[in-house]
């Protein structure tokens, strides 16, 4: 997993709890180098688990929740450094839509050893339904995505997790 994804969560440690609790949630993951991440290295996205479950462990909080709660966070941040992939789009349905052929592409051009998630999308009845599909175990990350997607476009509708796969690397939402 790329290390921009890395460093932004050690962003969020240091917003969620200050400095001091992001030292004592890296020191608690014991990683191999002990969270010092570099934005252009790879990790294995196993670190990021070993980093979430030690954040659990120290605030109390459910490791869901904080995924949720960084995929949120996370967004945001994607607003501020890839502005002009956002701002393409006039819509959350829209930007959600293209996901997978245009955002993901991009992010395979800037980044060809990237291994983004499989995300598709589909007009069912009155809603809109996102799939998430990873090798990875971060759909509660792509929940908080969607959230934080929604939020930005000022879309008041709803979203619901229709499917939750025990693993965490399926998910299917419903926007409606």
């Amino acid at each position: 997993m790329k290390g921009i994804i890395y460093s932004e969560l050690v962003g969020f440690l240091d917003e969620k709890g200050g400095p001091s609790f992001t030292e004592e949630v890296l020191a608690g993951a014991d990683l191999p180098h002990g969270g010092a991440f570099s934005r252009v290295s790879r990790y294995p996205w196993e670190q990021a688990v070993q980093v979430v479950a030690s954040a659990s462990r120290i605030s109390g909080a459910d490791a869901g929740d904080l995924c949720e709660e960084f995929g949120r966070f996370l967004f945001d941040r994607f607003t501020v450094l890839y502005t002009d992939i956002v701002e393409r789009y006039p819509t959350a349905e829209g930007m959600l839509a293209h996901v997978e052929d245009h955002i993901h592409e991009e992010v395979r051009v800037l980044y060809p050893d990237a291994e983004p998630p499989h995300v598709a999308s589909r007009k069912e009845g009155d809603g809109f339904v996102v799939e998430y599909s990873s090798h990875r175990p971060f759909a509660h990350i792509a929940y908080g995505l969607v959230q934080g997607c929604m939020k930005h476009f000022d879309d008041p509708r709803s979203i619901n997790w229709l499917d939750r796969d025990p693993s965490g690397q399926t998910a299917f939402f419903r926007i409606q």
